[in-house]
C-alpha cells in the first residue's frame, strides 16, 4: 500500500496526486484544520461528484473552503486550540502581503473602471434586484450549471459558476451599458452566458446554455472583494430569497470585483490582499 501526503490550505484534492494512485493507496492531507486520510477508492465513494467537476479534470485541484461534514470520518489528526490560537505568519509578512496588494490597487496594469460606467452597473443590479420577473443568478459549485428552478418564493433561480461575473465584469471594462429591458431580451433569447464551456450535459439539462467563449478575460482571474459564499448546507430551495438577493448583489456588483493577472491569480484568496482592493 503507497501513502502519499501534502499540505494545503484547505482540505485539497489534487487530480495529479490521487489519480496516480491504486484504488487502496492512501492520501493524506494536512489542513489548518487538521489531517485527512483515505484511499483513492474512499474518495471517489464519498466524493462521486469531485472528478467530474471543470475544476479537477481541468486544473487538476478541487478544494473546499470549509471542510464539507462527509469529509469529518477521514479526519485522523484535529488542530488543538492552541495550535489554532498560534500565530505562524506574524506581522511582518502580513504587512508586505499588505504592500502587495497595495502595489497592485495602485498598479498602471490593474485595468481601470469608468466611474459612470460602474454607477451604470450598480444601479441596474439594484433594479434588477427588485424587478422579481428578472431570475436571480447563483454561483454554486454543482453540476446543475446552466440550470434554473422556482424557488419556493416564486422567483426563477439560475445556477452558473463565476461565468456571468466574469461577462458583466467585462462589459464594465469595454464601457458597454444596457438597459433592464435589453437584459431581460437577452436572457430570453439565451445571450449572456452562464456555463464556462457548453458540455453535452449543459446542452441536455440546462436552459440558459451560452458558454463564455470570445466573453472571457483572457490571462485574468476574476476575484471578488466581499465573500459571496452562502457558508451553509442547506439547499438552495431552503435559502431565504433575502439571502440569495444578497448573494446575487454581492455577485453580480462589478464595485466588488477586482482582477489579477493569472499568474499571481492565487493571491485573490488573501483576506489581507483582497482588503487593499477595495474601490476607491
Amino acid at each position: 500500500m503507497k501513502i502519499v501526503e501534502y499540505t494545503f490550505s484547505r482540505l485539497c484534492f489534487k487530480a495529479d496526486v490521487i489519480e496516480s494512485l491504486e484504488n487502496n493507496d492512501v492520501f493524506i492531507v494536512h489542513t489548518p484544520d487538521g489531517s485527512f486520510r483515505m484511499t483513492k477508492a474512499d474518495f471517489y465513494r464519498v466524493f462521486p461528484k469531485i472528478p467530474k467537476t471543470k475544476s479537477y479534470q481541468e486544473r487538476g485541484i478541487y478544494h473546499c473552503k470549509y471542510p464539507p461534514q462527509r469529509a469529518m470520518q477521514f479526519l485522523t489528526e484535529s488542530v488543538s486550540n492552541h495550535q489554532k490560537s498560534m500565530d505562524l505568519i506574524g506581522d511582518e509578512i502580513r504587512e508586505k502581503i499588505k504592500e502587495i496588494g497595495l502595489l497592485w490597487h495602485k498598479s498602471e496594469h490593474n485595468p481601470h473602471i469608468d466611474e459612470e460606467i460602474m454607477n451604470h452597473w450598480e444601479g441596474i443590479i439594484e433594479t434588477w434586484i427588485k424587478d422579481e420577473s428578472m431570475p436571480l443568478i447563483v454561483r454554486k459549485n454543482t453540476d446543475k450549471r446552466g440550470q434554473a428552478f422556482r424557488h419556493p418564493s416564486g422567483r426563477e433561480i439560475i445556477i452558473s459558476d463565476n461565468t456571468f461575473a466574469i461577462w458583466i465584469y467585462g462589459r464594465v471594462l469595454r464601457k458597454e451599458i444596457y438597459s433592464l429591458f435589453q437584459l431581460k431580451d437577452m436572457l430570453s433569447q439565451n445571450k449572456i452566458p452562464m456555463v464556462f464551456m457548453q458540455t453535452a450535459d449543459v446542452r441536455e439539462k440546462g436552459k440558459y446554455t451560452k458558454p463564455l467563449g470570445n466573453f472571457s478575460l483572457p490571462g485574468w482571474k476574476l476575484c471578488h472583494i466581499e465573500p459571496i459564499g452562502f457558508n451553509t448546507n442547506k439547499s438552495l430551495e431552503e435559502i431565504d430569497i433575502n439571502d440569495l438577493k444578497e448573494h446575487f448583489r454581492k455577485y453580480a456588483s462589478p464595485r466588488n470585483m477586482f482582477v489579477l493577472p493569472k499568474e499571481i491569480g492565487y493571491l485573490g484568496e488573501l483576506p489581507i490582499f483582497i482588503e487593499e482592493q477595495k474601490y476607491q
